[in-house]
């Protein structure tokens, strides 16, 4: 059996893109399948190098304009064309993987498989039709059609039964039903991390709380907010300290240096970082977390999911997010998340404060809706049963 992982987003270390190839090569080696990458075409030399990936790609969902829909098909076009060339000198694979699915790579492996035998799909949807907003957005109505074209097409050439498709919330997969006509399941991306980190605040672990944010500081995800929230706290709270990690070089808001030259000034006890970070060390500075805040702007996160929380979840550590941002829904339910009233930086003040008071209990309810496994495994453990079978093949 052979594999293929198609993302054309995947460019560096850092992200989650990275972090979710990584973990499908760890799963598809453990399980003894034979499988290749194909990246963007600017992948980083060490990002081809470490997962042995091929850059392909030369546009990726985070490049579209949406302005017309000569534009998507102009999107569609190039990605079959490079698809067509790296496929042509490869064997061929029974499964596809797409970890980060749009419309535009789903048309164009419709339209490569047309009058090819078709693999098995393992997709996530992550964004709805237009990545920076939420599907219920009204000034995106119009990709709706484009993204039941893809999506139909790709049904048509490869089979309902061959496509095992999941979004990592439930209002997402619920969109992706409707109009996609697809069974979606609700099930986090491949994710870096698992099972217990070491110490915990119930536990064996000591010293002043430590709040934190971690990952890609794009617009979206409120760290313009965090100089003035952060001031505040430190100035109300003699022992709290805060790790604030954010990649801003690459993001859509590469002009946040100003806001780290804030964050660092504030004394000691702010420990700040923009620097890529390995695999092992991403995990180390988020396992030294004890409070994890995603002041997430909900018109672009309120369905679609978070990469940061997933993971900050799967260790068993509390979170604060921003009303509205549904991925977070179940930890406010079972208590080990808060909210954020508003997305402003006296909000974010005054969360950071009263979650600091309910630390505690807030970590206990985290460890016990802690998932110590990785959905990943059972779900690429199922379609490669499916697969061996033979279940799901095409009459």
């Amino acid at each position: 059996m052979r594999a293929l992982i198609i993302d054309p987003a995947l460019h560096s270390m850092g992200g989650h893109h990275y972090n979710a190839t990584l973990a499908l090569k760890a799963k598809l080696g453990a399980l003894g399948i034979d499988h290749d990458c194909l990246a963007s075409a600017y992948a980083s030399e060490q990002a081809v190098r470490e997962l042995d990936c091929t850059p392909c790609f030369t546009r990726s969902v985070y490049g579209r304009s949406y302005a017309t829909p000569d534009e998507f098909e102009q999107q569609v076009r190039t990605t079959l064309d490079e698809l067509s060339r790296a496929l042509e000198r490869r064997p061929r694979a029974d499964l596809l993987i797409l970890p980060c699915c749009d419309q535009v790579l789903a048309f164009a492996l419709a339209r490569y498989l047309r009058f090819r035998r078709a693999p098995h799909l393992l997709l996530w949807a992550l964004y709805a039709p237009h990545h920076n907003k939420a599907f219920d957005d009204p000034s995106t109505t119009f990709l709706r059609r484009e993204t039941r074209d893809a999506f139909a097409a790709l049904q048509r050439v490869v089979g309902l039964q061959r496509i095992s498709a999941f979004c990592e919330t439930t209002e997402m997969a619920t969109f992706y039903r409707d109009v996609a006509s697809l069974e979606v399941g609700v099930a986090p991306g491949p994710g870096l991390v698992g099972g217990r980190r070491t110490g915990t605040r119930d536990g064996d672990r000591r010293g002043p709380p430590v709040v934190g944010c971690i990952g890609f500081a794009n617009e979206a995800k409120g760290y313009r907010l965090l100089p003035e929230a952060v001031r505040d706290v430190l100035g109300h709270d003699p022992a709290v300290r805060f790790m604030i990690h954010g990649i801003f070089q690459g993001s859509d808001a590469p002009d946040q240096s100003t806001v780290f030259e804030a964050l660092a000034a504030l004394g000691p006890r702010v420990t700040v970082s923009s620097e890529i970070l390995s695999p092992a060390a991403y995990l180390d500075w988020l396992s030294q977390i004890d409070l994890v805040v995603l002041p997430y702007d909900p018109a672009v996160y309120r369905t679609r999911g978070s990469g940061v929380f997933f993971e900050a979840r799967r260790l068993g550590i509390p979170v604060l997010a921003t009303r509205g941002c549904g991925f977070a829904q179940a930890a406010f339910d079972d208590g080990s998340g808060a909210e954020i009233a508003s997305r402003s930086a006296a909000s974010l003040a005054d969360a950071i404060r009263h979650a600091l008071q309910e630390l505690d209990g807030m970590t206990r309810c985290a460890l016990t809706a802690m998932r110590s496994g990785n959905q990943i495994d059972g779900i690429l453990e199922a379609v490669v049963g499916k697969i061996v079978s033979g279940r799901g093949r095409r009459a």
